[in-house]
């Protein structure tokens, strides 16, 4: 009887990808399926072996382990960038667009405020 191993709703593509790889080196018996036209189906993978569930379902687990070990370290070194810093950053790393941006900004505000301010 075949088995759910992996939902594929709402998954990224470079996953979903990952994954199908990660069943054909370990070779895995597995379909594929779609969610269809009218979307009433469910995309997912399905495992066609139930002798192979144990040990797909902890190929998967220390998969996602690792991809998630690996999204938390970018997320690191994002913030160790400063990236998110604010204003300043942005300022410093390019005043010119900064100020244009600003200016551009308050023109718009104006002219958005401008009939409610002559009254």
């Amino acid at each position: 009887m075949t088995k759910l191993l992996f939902n594929l709703h709402g998954v990224p593509d470079d996953e979903i990808q990952e994954v199908r790889e990660l069943c054909e080196a370990h070779e895995f018996a597995v379909y594929e399926t779609e969610v269809g036209r009218w979307g009433i189906g469910l995309a997912a993978i399905w495992l066609s072996d139930d002798s192979q569930l144990p040990a797909a379902k902890t190929l998967l687990h220390e998969y996602q382990q690792a991809r998630y070990e690996n999204a938390q370290e970018d997320r690191a070194k994002l913030q160790g960038l400063s990236i998110s810093e604010g204003l300043y950053v942005k300022f410093k790393q390019d005043p010119n667009q900064f100020m244009l941006t600003l200016i551009g900004m308050t023109v718009v505000l104006g002219l958005t405020l401008y009939p409610f301010l002559s009254l």
